[in-house]
């Protein structure tokens, strides 16, 4: 009988500080290498061929056209090159994560293998991965015959059938392939019963322990916004909600910290409007001290999201989350209790939520101090760690004994 086994974890980008899925991966594998019986190794893609102890980074095509291209088709190069680095390391177990470069030679390359996955986003739901319908509003059900066009949302016809022709295919594999699908919140739990995936099972992002930040740092006035700046993290209807409150209160202050594709656009907005002294781009940064000066946190997700770790970032701090009410902000965020929560296709809903939290730090203090407490009741890192080494035992051959830390029932946020 074995006494060690190898673990194997995949993602697209080698980058630990990339956005929520990137963190949590490198996470997970910090937190795995800590058990005593495990092996564990990563598997991803970047601008140069790198092979370590534990680690490979197999190079990516460079031209952005050429890389969506091989994730529609297979290529026999990259297939030989990614089975030759599996078959190195030999795991026990596959985990993977986003699986979006070469994804139809990723799988096939995985298929021998036990293989789990961690879903980070709706794209085994939708093909766009916004799970929304052409009126923004979000798709109950995920994509069915009497929806398909509905979720095309504004792309060109025929570049959405390529979409929808990639996302047929990738979900025929995924369920030929991956043995249990581990989700980060109920919501999308759910879809992916609805949509008969096998063996979807819950289990929340890995959270960082702190005392929450004292709140007399906090600056009136101030918001702040972390993540990527891309079109469905509502980046755009922020910057015009916040233009609509300042109008009533010129003294309010937005730092944006974050990166991505609509960086420019947003920039050029922010210059129309003549918000320059409201309205700051701080790039990727450390957002500690962020936290601790802002009265508020805005999540304004058009989109929606699989999980949401920058609103338990805020949780943790004590600060108030302004999300917007679809998926599992709702779910992490209680309207009037530990933040607010509004509709992001009502102009003005969200500068009003702006507007009552700015200069209130009582109320502020209140949602924190609520925020705080729901998040210390999550389930804990243990308890996380523990139940993802039970679903690797639960996909290997004869289930062999994995040494899984105790823990004691989760208390999951309702």
């Amino acid at each position: 009988m074995k006494s060690i086994y190898k673990i194997l974890l995949i993602t697209d980008n080698h980058n630990p500080d990339g956005g929520g899925a990137e963190k949590y991966f490198f996470t997970l594998k910090s937190a795995l290498e800590k058990q005593a019986n495990l092996e564990v190794y990563s598997l991803s893609f970047g601008p140069e061929d790198k092979i370590d102890n534990n680690s490979i980074i197999l190079k990516e095509t460079a031209k952005p056209l050429l890389r969506y291209f091989w994730r529609l088709f297979f290529n026999p190069f990259k297939y030989q090159q990614i089975r030759r680095a599996i078959k190195r390391i030999n795991p026990d177990v596959i985990h993977l994560h986003n699986v979006k470069k070469y994804t139809i030679s990723l799988l096939k390359a995985v298929r021998p293998y036990p293989v789990v996955q961690t879903l980070h986003d709706y794209a085994c739901i939708c093909p766009t991965g916004w799970n929304l319908h052409q009126n923004l509003q979000p798709c109950a059900t995920g994509l069915h015959t009497d929806c398909v066009w509905q979720h095309r949302r504004d792309l060109n016809g025929i570049v959405y059938l390529g979409r929808l022709y990639a996302f047929l295919r990738l979900k025929t594999l995924l369920k030929k392939i991956v043995k249990k699908f581990i989700a980060p919140s109920p919501q999308l739990t759910n879809y992916l019963e609805q949509n008969n995936f096998p063996a979807p099972y819950y289990l929340p992002m890995f959270r960082a322990n702190s005392k929450p930040l004292a709140l007399e740092n906090a600056q009136l006035r101030h918001f702040l916004y972390v993540g990527q700046l891309s079109p469905h993290k509502g980046v755009v209807n922020l910057i015009n909600e916040f233009a609509l409150a300042c109008q009533s209160n010129p003294k309010l202050i937005l730092k944006i910290a974050g990166k991505g594709n609509c960086e420019a656009q947003l920039q050029a907005k922010v210059h129309a409007l003549k918000l320059q002294e409201n309205i700051f781009f701080l790039g990727w940064c450390d957002p500690e001290p962020l936290y601790e000066e802002a009265m508020a946190v805005i999540f304004p997700s058009i989109g929606l999201e699989a999980f949401g770790l920058v609103i338990t970032e805020a949780m943790r701090h004590g600060r108030p989350v302004i999300g917007s009410d679809r998926g599992p902000t709702a779910w992490l965020v209680d309207n009037k209790k530990t933040g607010l929560l509004y509709d992001p296709l009502i102009p003005g809903n969200l500068a009003e939520k702006i507007l009552l939290l700015a200069e209130d730090k009582k109320l502020v203090a209140e949602y924190g101090q609520n925020a705080a407490e729901k998040f210390n009741n999550m389930m804990g890192n243990e308890e996380i760690i523990a139940r993802q080494m039970e679903i690797y035992q639960s996909v290997m051959p004869a289930h062999p004994p994995l040494v899984i830390p105790a823990h004691s029932p989760p208390v999951i946020p309702a």
